[in-house]
């Protein structure tokens, strides 16, 4: 019983944390190609992860407190998601193009 507790605890921890986390870097900017790429691939492994406990927390038939935790990391993962995918995201690579 104690390796379940320490299993749901990690679960509840990643989607308390995933979000946020990818929210946090999606909003550094890079300004090299390979940097963007990295910072990318992160955004997305953490939005991805996120989205995954937070669907399995918010279907589950649990009390509402980790629904509310399981939309919020929905949310979070989707507001990183489109902060480093939007529509505006290309837009500084379009601006360096130009400038050169």
């Amino acid at each position: 019983m104690k390796s379940l507790a320490v299993v749901v605890a990690f679960l509840f921890i990643t989607a308390l944390l995933s979000g946020p986390i990818a929210l946090a870097l999606a909003h550094k900017r890079v300004l090299t190609r390979k940097g963007r790429l990295i910072r990318r691939s992160f955004v997305t492994m953490f939005a991805l992860w996120g989205t995954m406990n937070g669907v399995q927390f918010t279907l589950a038939n649990i009390p509402i407190f980790a629904r509310l935790i399981g939309i919020m990391s929905i949310a979070t993962s989707a507001l990183a998601l489109k902060k480093e995918f939007g529509r505006n995201s290309f837009s500084e690579v379009e601006e360096k193009s130009v400038e050169d």
